[in-house]
């Protein structure tokens, strides 16, 4: 199975918080609970997002989901829908760990905010001045779909950190042109997703500042690997490993136990089990996603690839104090990751006058940003990731929404997440 065709590639039962666990839950005191009702919410509305999940397990469609809402600090809905393997034994939990995949890429991006804010950094730095293959970038020109040759030409400008900040820099995945880009990512060995070999983000960083851009910095927006660089970026700057870096100056500081690059083998049973879309419309549970993934790389494998762009695992309620902190300002019982003002900045538009492809959203730091949006209200920000996971803040309601799931690149993610929207927002008692 090559690395493209997974991306484009029971009777049920649901389980909510009630149902035992595997993994001893410390973290209770951590979170403040209410009723729907308590919240200015509506509880029997809520209640149909079991079912509308259950709609999609039972056609196969999804093996199920963990959702977590928070209203006014307090987490107000929990429910884990369907079953993590394919023999439908091991029901969904809220200890479960999923794959986060690009749901990492906000909270590498405010570790770039930080360094940015402690001087370290600039938004307006080249990318040069950490990774020095940058420092004489080229642009794509041509390429040769019998041998992936191209040529190139000196671009007008390097990247700056504030461009891979908001996906400008030109450094897009592969699988988004998988017939060109994509092509010659696979000939130099360019994961666009975490890896299990023996690789280094530092290696990967450098090559990429040799290989040609897809586009002038700044010119467009192009969903990528900016975040992988931003996050050697960052190691450069702080002079530590990207991992240790998160857990000492975000994960640390707000309680956060169990959100990471990589954990220890015992917390393998904790861990979800990843599927691959087929062409019937159903899912199949894999062990092996392409030559250089192995779906366990965040408990197996070489665990060496820090990638900050899709690298990161956990649970719904870890993440979800990292999401509270966003809306908090950048503060979380009483730890301040981020001044206020520079929080506030990365839901921001940022783009200025570059065009935003994907929707009626524009793009901050690391979050895209409502603006025209049919259920969510202007300001909302938000991101998701490959293995079909997804949150947004909504500043105006005071809410917090996380829905996570295993597929890989699912084609009903739009659907899914368009029917979540509407329950949820139906739900407030007095929509602002």
């Amino acid at each position: 199975m090559n690395r493209f065709s997974i991306f484009y590639a029971l009777i049920f039962c649901f389980f909510i918080s009630s149902c035992t666990e595997q993994h001893k839950d410390t973290s209770t005191e951590k979170f403040q609970f209410a009723t729907p009702a308590e919240v200015g919410m509506v509880s029997d509305s809520l209640v149909k997002i079991e079912k509308m999940v259950m709609d999609f397990v039972d056609a196969k469609k999804y093996p199920g989901a963990v959702t977590l809402i928070a209203k006014n600090g307090k987490i107000i809905y929990e429910s884990e829908v369907g079953w993590s393997d394919s023999l439908r034994t091991e029901p969904y939990r809220k200890d479960h760990l999923f794959r986060m995949a690009s749901m990492t890429k906000p909270i590498v991006s405010v570790a770039a905010m930080q360094l940015i804010e402690q001087g370290k950094l600039n938004l307006d730095d080249p990318v040069g001045k950490y990774i020095t293959s940058f420092n004489e970038t080229e642009v794509l020109t041509d390429f040769n779909p019998a041998d992936s040759t191209y040529t190139s030409k000196p671009s007008e400008s390097t990247p700056t950190i504030r461009q891979l900040l908001t996906h400008t820099a030109g450094v897009p995945y592969g699988f988004m042109n998988p017939s060109v880009n994509g092509a010659i990512y696979d000939k130099n060995d360019i994961p666009d997703l975490s890896t299990n070999l023996n690789m280094d983000i530092k290696d990967v960083a450098y090559k990429l500042g040799d290989l040609p851009l897809m586009h002038e910095p700044g010119k467009k927006w192009m969903y990528g690997l900016n975040t992988d660089v931003l996050g050697r970026v960052v190691e450069v700057a702080s002079g530590e490993k990207l991992d240790d870096y998160i857990r000492t100056n975000i994960t640390k500081p707000l309680g956060i136990e169990r959100l990471d690059f990589y954990f220890d083998s015992s917390e393998k049973k904790n861990l979800t089990k990843v599927y691959i879309p087929m062409k019937d419309g159903t899912n199949m549970q894999v062990d092996q996603m392409g030559k250089m993934y192995i779906a366990d790389y965040p408990t197996d494998g070489a665990k060496s690839y820090l990638s900050g762009g899709s690298g990161m695992t956990g649970t719904a309620r870890d993440y979800l104090l990292f999401c509270q902190a966003m809306l908090n300002d950048g503060e979380l019982d009483g730890a301040q990751i981020l001044k206020k003002e520079i929080a506030k900045s990365m839901h921001e538009d940022q783009l200025g006058s570059v065009p935003y492809p994907w929707g009626p959203m524009t793009f901050g730091f690391g979050f895209d940003v409502a603006k025209n949006h049919p259920s969510r209200p202007k300001g909302t920000y938000s991101w998701g990731g490959a293995f079909s996971t997804i949150f947004w803040i909504d500043p105006t309601n005071d809410l917090i929404v996380i829905q996570l799931r295993q597929v890989l690149s699912s084609p009903f993610n739009n659907d899914i997440n368009s029917k979540l929207e509407k329950i949820v927002y139906s739900a407030l008692a007095d929509p602002k």
